[in-house]
């Protein structure tokens, strides 16, 4: 395994050392930049675990610091305007021989395709399906479950991007994502497996990128966006297909899956609306895998930071800050189990963003302070699991 990102991470190194050689003039046109994401857990619910009956046992809270994120971001200047990127994460709470603890998260090429457009050929995140999910976009350091499901894992592929005026297009074909899972309310380190005991989690049904096994399908998306004063509106489809793997997956959680129905469809309506220093956005996804079916919205409202920093907001604040509210309601039209992959879910989550500056520490930029309220909806008799998170975050850069 170790081995097997050697190679990923020699090769990119090889891509951008090219990409610099083959620049047309001056000096290798090559910059490196990173970031890190450390957090303190404040009060987090750990190692609870399922008795025979179902019920959650052996609840603790603890609090902890923990180095979260940290990216290596390399972008390569070339001629005719063409652009190579790269951005690898590593996650060092994971064991090393772990799959997600050196990710891949971006490698890819732009190359312009006349005035307003581009195209994007490698791995990076879908600009083709709803709002992209990007730090700015989201406002809160945690992805809310709507993104998990629909937009947040990285597509491998090719797409077209075009502007127009007020119009915008982008076009994508990607090798298919699979379907998988992620942590509802999930902290760093505090909810990996532990022998054979069953940990109290809540699982959600997502699309996942899948590096070791990706899947032979593809499948084609389109957006289509249009600018409106100072509200942007889009619309979004996507439709592919699941493989054989992807079916047998369906079949060990879902009684009422057919295991015959092989199709992946996905369509979304989003808008944005920015006014400075106002933000606010509104997403709606719905779709189905294998004819199970899924659905959900999520809203954010909130006042954002700018580098002009408004007089009637700094008066308010006395200094730069931002502030934001994401409401999500995340529904699967399931027969409801003891399997939470089968739960509806909402979440509540607020942010405060404080930007910092530190003397000993010049690359520091914010400190987030974020609450997450996750609550499902179990069938009769079984426990509520306590999943909800409050942490500090300190973003730092170069």
């Amino acid at each position: 395994m170790k081995t097997h990102w050697l190679v990923r991470a020699l090769a990119l190194a090889c891509l951008l050392g090219a990409a610099s050689a083959a620049a047309a003039q001056g000096p290798p046109a090559v910059e490196v930049h990173g970031w890190i994401l450390t957090r303190y857990y404040h009060d987090v619910t750990v190692d609870a675990t399922l008795d025979e009956s179902g019920a959650v046992v052996d609840k603790e809270r603890d609090r902890w610091l923990e180095w979260e994120r940290i990216s290596l971001i390399g972008l390569a200047r070339l001629a005719e305007g063409r652009q190579a990127y790269g951005e690898i994460y590593i996650h060092p709470w994971l064991p090393h021989d772990d799959a997600s603890f050196l990710y891949l998260e971006s490698l890819y090429l732009d190359v312009p395709a006349g005035e307003g457009a581009k195209y994007r050929i490698g791995k990076g995140r879908s600009l083709a399906f709803g709002i992209v999910p990007t730090y700015g976009n989201r406002k809160t350091s945690n992805y809310g479950p709507l993104s998990e499901t629909f937009t947040m894992d990285r597509a491998l592929g090719v797409q077209y991007l075009q502007t127009r005026g007020q119009d915008s297009v982008a076009f994508g074909i990607f090798n298919s994502q699979r379907p998988g899972v992620r942590l509802i309310g999930m902290a760093a380190d505090s909810q990996l497996e532990r022998g054979s005991v069953p940990r109290a989690t809540v699982l959600h049904l997502t699309d996942r990128d899948s590096p070791a096994k990706r899947s032979g399908e593809l499948e084609a998306s389109l957006r289509w966006g249009r600018q409106m004063g100072d509200t942007n509106v889009g619309l979004s489809g996507r439709l592919g297909a699941i493989d054989g793997d992807d079916a047998a997956y369906l079949s060990r959680f879902f009684a009422n899956y057919s295991g015959t129905n092989h199709t992946r469809v996905r369509y979304g309506l989003d808008a944005t609306h920015k006014r400075t220093p106002y933000f606010g956005s509104l997403e709606y996804y719905a779709g189905a895998t294998g004819g199970i079916q899924q659905d959900g919205y999520a809203i954010v409202l909130g006042v954002e930071p700018t580098p002009e920093c408004p007089g009637s907001w700094r008066d308010m604040s006395r200094v730069c800050k931002g502030a934001f509210v994401r409401y999500t309601k995340l529904n699967i039209d399931t027969p409801r189990t003891a399997n939470s992959i089968t739960w509806d879910t909402q979440q509540w989550a607020v942010s405060y963003v404080l930007p910092v500056k530190l003397r000993w520490l010049p690359q520091a930029r914010w400190l987030q302070f974020e609450y997450e309220r996750n609550r499902e909806s179990p069938p009769p008799g079984v426990s509520q699991i306590p999943n909800d998170l409050l942490f500090v975050e300190l973003f730092t850069s170069f």
